[in-house]
C-alpha cells in the first residue's frame, strides 16, 4: 500500500492505495461521483482510466452543481 495525498473540492486527504491503481479506483474509495467530478494527474485534466503512481498528485473537483 502507498501513502497518498489527494485534494478533493479544496480538501488535502489522505489515502492508501496498492500500486496500480487507477484514477477511477482513487474516486471509488473517496466516494466521489465519477458523473459529477474530474481528475487533474500532475496538473493536466486526465481521464478516469490514468493509472496513478506514489509521485502523482491528484486533484479532483466538482463540475456540476445545481439541477
Amino acid at each position: 500500500m502507498r501513502n497518498f495525498r489527494v485534494k478533493v473540492d479544496g480538501k488535502l486527504l489522505p489515502i492508501k492505495l496498492p500500486k496500480g491503481m487507477r484514477v477511477i479506483d482513487v474516486m471509488h474509495k473517496l466516494g466521489v461521483n465519477r458523473e459529477t467530478h474530474l481528475a487533474k494527474k500532475n496538473g493536466k485534466l486526465v481521464s478516469e482510466l490514468e493509472e496513478v503512481s506514489q509521485n502523482d498528485t491528484i486533484e479532483i473537483f466538482g463540475v456540476v452543481y445545481g439541477g
